[in-house]
């Protein structure tokens, strides 16, 4: 996360750096032609222009040339003036040799002047007065030697300086862009957001700061909500075990009763038994309730699994469901203990052994393994019957929302609560295998 908002920040100065410097360039260039008198009346251009004029089609051609705001004169060899066109009155006719050295440079009566040599003669151009401005810039040879290195090192302090801008803006866009990820990360673990609603990405600190208070709200009445469901289900689970009990109880006294005919037992028999079926059924919706939101088993202790997995399926050979079965038992590692919830442990494996029972026709194998593979404890279940279907297999991390298809998923979320593994395939019958991390290995 910080290197994503250094990155950004750092590609943010780099180009805002030669953006300046690019900038900086075109500016120099654009100086350099601004600067530059490039019009068609530069004043050497014309005076040159009149010269030739005059040489090649005499003095009236040359006056055409000459502006009406401009002057011109032409001196012989002597200083004298041999031809003029628009001359003011305060400019003289005669010159002497250090007039000519002075109006050659610079000004002649505070008018700018220019020269072009004619023949023995010398040809002067006036401009309007405060029309041009003459300064004296020399360079020497060694100046234009080493203007290659001074421009490199200008160069290089441009470069430095907009780096160092760019820095300084930027320090400030990194702030907010590393306070920007750390919102984003916040929000996604749905922790609180609280950013500054201010500067640069005000509104978008807003949205998120918004967006925080949003899923706070919802997550508190979520969990109102679950924890009165969770509330409801136990009460409803408590207040259903004792008439059970008391159906169950009676049923049971019933059926030893001694007046009472073979129909009689055996329709007590199978009140008591649809009595402990809808217990087991109370016991498995309270146990759902608790998995669905992924709760801890509480009551961890040690667990032997080989005598849990015996007591198991002796339960279910003794009720009968296993009648018209074959169950064995291969349990190698008789030493294996876990950590855990002894009772969901178990449920979740009566609700797998059964599951191979209940599902298979009469003549049915189920095998029961267990072993060890480095410091994990292995329990396999397995059936030669019909399999499950894929698009069960398919949806194991997902608790149905009846009894139906409830053994497998339920079995699953029981293992993976006491920190194991659970893989499911179909093939030749159904083939589960669990593994649990052992105690103090």
């Amino acid at each position: 996360m910080n290197k994503t908002a250094f990155k950004i920040f750092f590609m943010f100065s780099l180009t805002a750096a030669a953006l300046s410097i690019f900038l900086l360039g075109i500016n120099f260039l654009s100086f350099g032609f601004i600067g530059s008198d490039t019009g068609d009346r530069r004043p050497k251009t014309l005076v040159s222009d009149i010269s030739a004029a005059y040489e090649d089609k005499g003095p009236e051609a040359a006056a055409a040339l000459v502006p009406e705001d401009c002057w011109c004169l032409l001196l012989d060899g002597g200083g004298e003036a041999v031809w003029e066109a628009n001359r003011p009155s305060d400019v003289p006719l005669k010159y002497s040799l250090a007039d000519v050295a002075r109006l050659t440079r610079w000004f002649l009566k505070d008018y700018p002047v220019y020269v072009n040599t004619l023949g023995e003669g010398l040809m002067i151009l006036g401009t309007p007065k405060n029309s041009v401005g003459k300064y004296d810039v020399i360079y020497s040879m060694d100046w234009f030697s080493s203007l290659p290195q001074r421009a490199a090192l200008i160069f290089l302090a441009n470069l430095l300086l907009a780096l160092a801008l760019a820095l300084i803006f930027g320090a400030g866009l990194y702030r907010r862009l590393r306070a920007l990820m750390l919102g984003l990360e916040d929000l996604k673990a749905e922790r609180e957001v609280s950013l500054p609603e201010r500067g640069l990405f005000r509104e978008i600190f807003r949205s998120l700061n918004a967006a925080s208070g949003l899923i706070r709200r919802k997550n508190a009445a979520l969990a109102k909500r679950d924890s009165a469901r969770i509330n409801w289900v136990s009460g409803i689970s408590h207040d259903l075990r004792t008439p059970l009990a008391v159906i169950v109880g009676a049923a049971e006294e019933l059926g030893e009763e001694p007046g009472l005919g073979p129909d009689g037992v055996k329709k007590a028999a199978l009140i008591a038994a649809q009595g402990l079926k809808i217990g087991r059924l109370v016991e498995d919706m309270n146990l759902i309730s608790s998995l669905e939101y992924d709760m801890q088993p509480s009551r961890k202790a040690p667990v032997k699994l080989c005598p849990l997995l015996r007591r198991t399926a002796a339960e279910l050979v003794n009720s009968g469901a296993a009648a018209g079965h074959e169950i064995s038992l291969d349990l190698r590692d008789g030493g294996a203990e876990v950590m855990g919830d002894e009772a969901l442990l178990g449920r979740a494996f009566f609700n797998l052994i059964n599951n191979s029972l209940v599902h298979n026709p009469a003549g049915s194998r189920v095998e029961i393994l267990q072993y060890r593979v480095e410091d994990m404890a292995v329990v396999e279940i397995n059936d030669d019957g019909v399999g499950a279907p894929r698009e069960v297999l398919d949806r194991l991390d997902e608790l149905p929302r009846s009894s139906h298809g409830l053994g497998l998923p339920m079995a699953r979320r029981i293992v993976e609560a006491h920190g194991g593994t659970f893989s499911a395939r179909s093939g030749g019958g159904l083939k589960v295998r669990i593994t649990l991390p052992e105690k103090g290995l």
